[in-house]
């Protein structure tokens, strides 16, 4: 069977164009965040792991910091290189970063963990390219139950009409470094000090629940794996679901969404 890393890299490679166009508005709204809670990045050497299409590497460069950006997925890599000329693009591993020791003052990964097979190796690397005071922030998704509406509506359809348990490669716990307690115990293993979580939320909003539907097909890797898996009954079922009970959500004729999610910070002493 396909493991999960080959299946998010092969999916990511397959979105990039997708994922820009209609996902990156949703993931980059954390950029802010995650740029002031790891401090002035102007004249430092700055990585930003599991970069996608470049928008968090471009706001460095903004900020007048030096950045090295990386990504498993070449497609990904090939658009931050035509958007973001002043970058140093690189297609690589999270969980074995090809930089020596100690070359970077900041470290980032936007929504990467997620994505990871072996993420306390991808925060093993992080620390290890880290030079000393050098700050680490990582964001990733909240769990439905914290107001993640996307995942409560597909879950609740999945659920109503067909079965969690698909013929789909194991992953690591989707949810396991939004969890406050985990987040720390994880960071502190890694040698990183002064831990600090913020919560945040960034929205999507359609007029339609087609509009939602399309999202996760095109710009979303598991999601739509998970229900096409299911009998073909049960895959229109959860479709409309899907679809009724987003536009459900709708005031004047706008659906907005809730995207909630965990930023983590620290330092290496």
């Amino acid at each position: 069977m396909t493991t999960f890393k080959a299946l998010e890299q092969s999916g990511w490679t397959e979105k990039a164009a997708a994922y820009d166009e209609h996902f990156a508005t949703i993931a980059d709204q954390a950029i802010g965040a995650i740029l002031d809670g790891a401090g002035d990045v102007a004249k430092r050497d700055v990585l930003d792991i599991c970069c996608g299409t470049g928008n968090l590497a471009g706001e460095v460069l903004a900020r007048g910091g030096r950045v090295t950006a990386i990504d498993f997925a070449p497609t990904m890599i090939e658009i931050a290189r035509s958007k973001f000329a002043g970058a140093n693009f690189h297609v690589g591993d999270a969980e074995a970063l090809p930089f020596p020791n100690q070359s970077f003052d900041v470290a980032l990964c936007s929504f990467g963990l997620w994505h990871m097979s072996a993420p306390d190796m991808a925060l093993a690397e992080a620390a290890r390219v880290l030079r000393k005071g050098g700050a680490y922030a990582y964001t990733t998704w909240l769990p439905p139950q914290q107001g993640w509406d996307m995942f409560d509506l597909l879950m609740k359809a999945v659920r109503a009409h067909g079965t969690t348990d698909v013929d789909l490669p194991p992953s690591p716990p989707p949810f396991r470094f939004a969890d406050e307690a985990e987040a720390q115990r994880s960071l502190a293993a890694h040698g990183f000090r002064d831990v600090c979580l913020r919560k945040g939320t960034a929205l999507w909003t359609g007029t339609t629940g087609e509009q939602l539907l399309a999202l996760i097909y095109k710009a979303i890797v598991r999601a739509p794996m998970i229900i096409e898996a299911q009998t073909p009954k049960a895959r229109e079922a959860i479709k409309q679901d899907i679809m009724s009970a987003a536009e459900t959500m709708g005031i004047d004729g706008t659906i907005t969404m809730r995207w909630p999610y965990l930023l983590a910070t620290g330092r290496i002493p």
